[in-house]
């Protein structure tokens, strides 16, 4: 499969793939080679924060932040900070030549079986069920919104996103 050089320089992205990560392409139903690399960054920032709090992960907490879109054939993820108060800031803008820098990995190396979603099939969608607001993991990760950056390997490592 191809991976964009993208994915991992600014989208946090790393090999093996974190189980969360995982978890997350397969309730939406997408493959990462679909992902948009200003996409991800929303996706593995949120991992991030969420460990750094020693919070329990969730698809659903994902769901309530971000949705998914569909542009120019990739789909992205995107904050829903119109209905919700956001866990993130300052995401990256651009990226040049994003698309034109990619490298081939072997299929095994991720372990999960990911769909590749088809453009027929439409943009995944879920409802923002429950009483989000008044979780406690809720109001802690919209307490003071952190700013999505490339992450250094220490952190990523410290937040057992890494193997390294």
């Amino acid at each position: 499969m191809t991976l964009n050089v993208a994915l991992f320089r600014e989208g946090n992205f790393c090999l093996p793939m974190t189980k969360f990560l995982g978890e997350v392409l397969t309730k939406y139903g997408l493959h990462i080679s679909q992902i948009n690399a200003l996409g991800l960054p929303w996706v593995t920032h949120f991992e991030f924060i969420c460990r750094a709090q020693r919070l329990i992960l969730t698809v659903k907490m994902v769901n309530v932040f971000y949705y998914v879109t569909y542009t120019g054939g990739f789909y992205s993820f995107n904050s829903r900070t119109a209905t919700v108060l956001p866990c993130s800031r300052d995401p990256p803008k651009r990226f040049h030549d994003w698309k034109n820098k990619f490298f081939y990995i072997r299929r095994g190396v991720i372990p999960i079986e990911m769909h590749y979603h088809s453009e027929r099939e439409g943009v995944p969608k879920f409802v923002i069920g429950g009483s989000y607001a008044d979780q406690d993991w809720y109001k802690t990760l919209t307490r003071v919104p952190a700013s999505i950056v490339q992450l250094e390997e220490k952190a990523l490592v410290a937040a057992r996103m890494s193997m390294m």
